[in-house]
């Protein structure tokens, strides 16, 4: 089948999709079409190229394209290729009337919308089974945007209004596979620009977001997408990929390789009595069978907070995970985290892993450039991990180096754990440096410790330790600051052991290791 502007038998993508069989190819000349089609059955789109063959808009609103029938007993398997998906507007998604019941209160899938299949558990909202299996090859998905229209009564913040924004590019139930694609410039939320934008209070997967089935991901750029909430903001997370797993189940996986994860952005300004960011770049949620990224960047992603009432926090800049991860030949580099609460507010402020929070096995990994900026007005202000929270594992040939906290709390307490590394369980360093990691802060009182390695107690968190360091450096890391209390500007345990082999910690500023 084929389609092209003028002398083939369909003039439209929508018309051809609609006559085809299972196993068809349809493929689509240069030329722009409209959007706002379902696939049904199992085919290949395949176009001219990304800059050629342009699918457009949602046919007076909602997703470009939609693939499968959300409830179905079976979804298709389809493929695309060399297309360019924008324009799509979406307002709400086929969960929303049985989540929420209404139309408008969950939105999501701005270009590519795979709705679930059949409820297998009885009814529950988001337990209903996997969606399509879709392939993306050498395409972009781009300009696509998704804000929520109305909004439901929220029992868990005593009846305010709420409602949900996903999936700004695409927005999956089923197995994605993306190779040399692009999802750039996708908004959700308050990002949209659209008329009510401000309703939704939770914004997640501004590029992607993905509610259950394996992600591959190969040779592809995830850029410049935005998740936001405000002014009722709560939560906006993973503006470039959110990977969520089966429910209950253990059994989906997330690959990485050859990619980038750049300039994106996840951001909260609230004035309600919470804001949070969990991850700017890529949040990959626990349950998942594996997950591993290789020969890839991770760089440019802003995680945001402002708060005018209460707490504000971001727990990620670059990467979060769930579970313990490979990462091999990657760099996670220039990220940023911001939690503020504001004059007039007397919240709290916390902010952590300007690189990411993670754990696992690492090899040839550059971690360098990422900072932790937290600030409360009146409260408290605490910072942890200024490159990671690091969950435990093993780090080989790397380099942590040149990440920076900054904190202030003029009339509360400040608590900085980790310049560099907080080491929330078992953490080894092979061949390894951690160097150039800067603390400054400033308070009413409190601590900053470990300007390079922080290994201690976390309140919120597990013990640490212990700590391993073979043929590794801890060097030219630096505490600084006032009305607190610097301690360990290389390296700072408590009641934790520590084994050095052919290691080195020195140059570093107070002092090189307090607890050793």
């Amino acid at each position: 089948m084929t389609v092209c502007p003028s002398g083939c038998a369909f003039t439209q993508v929508a018309a051809a999709v609609a006559a085809a069989n299972s196993g068809d190819t349809i493929s689509i000349a240069a030329g722009t079409y409209a959007g706002g089609f379902t696939v049904n059955v199992s085919l290949k789109l395949v176009g001219d190229g990304a800059g050629k063959t342009i699918i457009s808009g949602g046919g007076g609103g909602g997703p470009v394209m939609t693939i499968g029938t959300f409830g179905a007993s079976s979804e298709p398997t389809v493929s695309i290729d060399g297309v360019t998906i924008t324009g799509g507007v979406t307002r709400s998604s086929p969960e929303s009337v049985p989540c929420t019941g209404k139309e408008g209160v969950r939105a999501a899938g701005g270009g590519i919308e795979v709705p679930p299949s059949a409820d297998f558990s009885g009814g529950a909202c988001n337990d209903f089974g996997g969606g399509a299996t879709v392939t993306i090859t050498n395409s972009v998905i781009t300009g696509n945007r998704v804000a929520p229209s109305d909004t439901v009564p929220f029992a868990a913040c005593g009846g305010c209004p709420v409602a949900w924004a996903f999936g700004g590019g695409i927005d999956t139930s089923g197995s994605l596979t993306l190779a040399n694609t692009t999802v750039s410039d996708n908004r959700i939320g308050s990002a949209s620009g659209l008329s009510l934008s401000g309703l939704a209070r939770f914004a997640e997967g501004g590029g992607i977001f993905s509610n259950r089935g394996d992600m591959t991901i190969s040779n592809s750029t995830i850029s410049g997408n935005q998740a936001a909430v405000s002014p009722d903001g709560v939560i906006a997370d993973a503006a470039g990929i959110a990977f969520n797993t089966d429910p209950g189940g253990f059994d989906s996986t997330f690959a990485m390789s050859n990619s980038s994860v750049t300039n994106n952005s996840a951001t909260v300004s609230s004035d309600f009595f919470f804001g949070l960011v969990p991850s700017a770049g890529i949040h990959i949620k626990g349950g998942a069978e594996s997950a591993s990224i290789s020969n890839s960047t991770i760089s440019g992603n802003a995680a945001t907070v402002t708060s005018s009432v209460g707490f504000s926090g971001v727990a990620s800049g670059g990467l979060m995970d769930g579970i313990a991860m490979t990462l091999s030949n990657d760099t996670i580099s220039d990220n940023s985290v911001s939690a503020t609460a504001l004059p007039g507010s007397s919240g709290d402020a916390g902010g952590r892993s300007g690189a990411g929070e993670f754990g696992g096995t690492f090899s040839n990994v550059r971690i360098t450039g990422n900072s932790v900026d937290v600030s409360s007005a009146a409260g408290n202000a605490t910072a942890l991990g200024g490159a990671s929270v690091f969950d435990g594992g093993t780090i080989t040939n790397s380099l942590i180096g040149d990440n920076h906290v900054h904190v202030a709390a003029p009339l509360g307490s400040v608590d900085v754990r980790g310049g560099g590394i907080n080491a929330f369980g078992a953490t080894t360093l092979r061949n390894s440096t951690v160097s150039g990691n800067t603390v400054d802060a400033s308070g009413k009182s409190g601590n900053a410790r470990g300007g390079g390695i922080y290994d201690g107690f976390n309140p919120d968190g597990p013990p640490g330790g212990p700590l391993v360091l073979q043929n590794s450096t801890v060097t030219a890391n630096t505490l600084s600051g006032t009305g607190v209390l610097l301690q360990g500007g290389g390296i700072f345990l408590h009641d934790q052991p520590i084994t050095l082999t052919n290691s080195l910690i020195t140059q570093n500023v107070p002092d090189q290791c307090f607890g050793c």
